[in-house]
């Protein structure tokens, strides 16, 4: 006969004291809010390294400023040494050398009785009878008229102290059209025509007047064609700005 198994005895129920937390709070695992400090102490160091990458590099800048703005202030001396050789006056040498290669030239060109070329102390007028830039009644330059402007262009050009003053003349026939209502209209736009084409040789538009005098100012009674053919005409003066100044200033 199989005898009962003997149960094990009951062994007395131990008390179990509490663990104590010490400067911890226990936070359940299912508390998704539990590491909120970690996550402001994160945000607070990137912040704080940003702040000090920002520092260091406008530091840098302030320390090389002075550096990159050096090379402007040496430029500052040139345009001065250029301004001081545009300013040498044109001496009279110098005159008298331009007014006779402008009148070879005019020879040379089959001008020299339709263009005139003039010289007194400190400049030189070169008179070009209508017939040779312009038709009668018109402001379109011919193109019998280019190499003397040519020529005045390269002259002015080579000195940089010369300026240019250009005037138109007419005769005393009224003329009266839709582009011209007058003489005055007329001679200006000559003497403008002119004026642009030598700008587009090169010469600054500051070097360059423009005038137109009708028939005000006639080298010549307008009581026969001859004279009136004569009277119509472009004058290209070529002079220097203040010449008086200059030569006070080399007698002292």
């Amino acid at each position: 006969m199989i005898k009962p198994a003997r149960a094990a005895p009951r062994l007395p129920a131990q008390r179990t004291n509490p663990t104590p937390t010490v400067g911890f709070v226990n936070v359940s695992s299912n508390d998704g809010d539990g590491n909120w400090w970690m996550i402001t102490l994160t945000d607070l160091t990137l912040l704080l390294l940003g702040f000090l990458v920002l520092w260091h590099a406008s530091d840098k800048l302030r320390v090389k400023a002075p550096v990159e703005s050096r090379p402007p202030v040496v430029q500052i001396d040139k345009p001065a040494a250029v301004s001081t050789s545009l300013n040498t006056a044109i001496t009279p040498e110098a005159w008298q050398a331009v007014h006779a290669d402008l009148i070879q030239f005019v020879g040379a060109a089959g001008l020299r009785d339709d263009v005139t070329v003039e010289a007194t102390a400190g400049e030189i007028v070169l008179s070009l009878r209508d017939n040779v830039p312009f038709a009668s009644g018109k402001a379109d330059l011919r193109p019998r008229a280019l190499p003397i402007l040519e020529k005045v262009a390269a002259t002015v050009l080579a000195q940089a102290d010369m300026f240019v003053a250009v005037s138109g003349h007419t005769d005393s026939l009224r003329i009266a059209t839709a582009r011209f209502p007058s003489n005055w209209e007329l001679s200006t736009a000559r003497a403008s025509v002119v004026a642009r084409y030598l700008i587009s040789k090169g010469i600054l538009p500051k070097r360059i007047s423009v005038q137109g005098f009708a028939d005000h100012r006639p080298r010549a009674t307008n009581s026969t064609p001859t004279h009136r053919r004569n009277n119509r005409r472009v004058e290209i003066k070529l002079f220097q700005e203040n010449p008086p100044a200059i030569s006070a200033n080399n007698e002292k």
